[in-house]
């Protein structure tokens, strides 16, 4: 290889690193549930079982999940996924309720209180 080709060779190099790119791809996924339907036998059911569920909500952070593929200097892509206050909500219901009948009686609220 001769002088002129070898110059040629390293600019050619050279250019191709300086104007490769990087392709960059960043996202946020917000996953809102509906919130599930639920009755209470009495107010004071209902008192527990949120105060209870505000009490647990300030333990636990908002679940995130992220997912990040990267291909050096050439491909980037980031997703996060973030689930939203229902789905602590729904969850506690669950719990709380445990003959899943969509009622929350007293003595289950205690209990889910209980718990915490």
């Amino acid at each position: 290889m001769n002088a002129s080709s070898r110059l040629t060779a390293s600019f050619l190099l050279i250019a191709s690193l300086c104007v490769t790119g990087c392709v960059s791809h960043e996202e946020t996924v917000y996953q809102e549930e509906p919130r599930v339907s639920v009755e209470f036998e009495n107010e004071t059911a209902g008192r527990i079982f949120y105060e209870a569920l505000s009490k647990t909500e300030r333990r636990l952070d908002r679940s995130e999940s992220s997912t990040q593929i990267n291909i050096p200097v050439v491909f980037e892509h980031k997703t996060r996924v973030v689930r939203g206050q229902n789905a602590a909500f729904n969850a506690a219901v669950r719990r709380c309720d445990t003959n899943n009948d969509g009622r929350i009686t007293e003595q289950e609220a205690r209990i889910f209180a209980n718990q915490g």
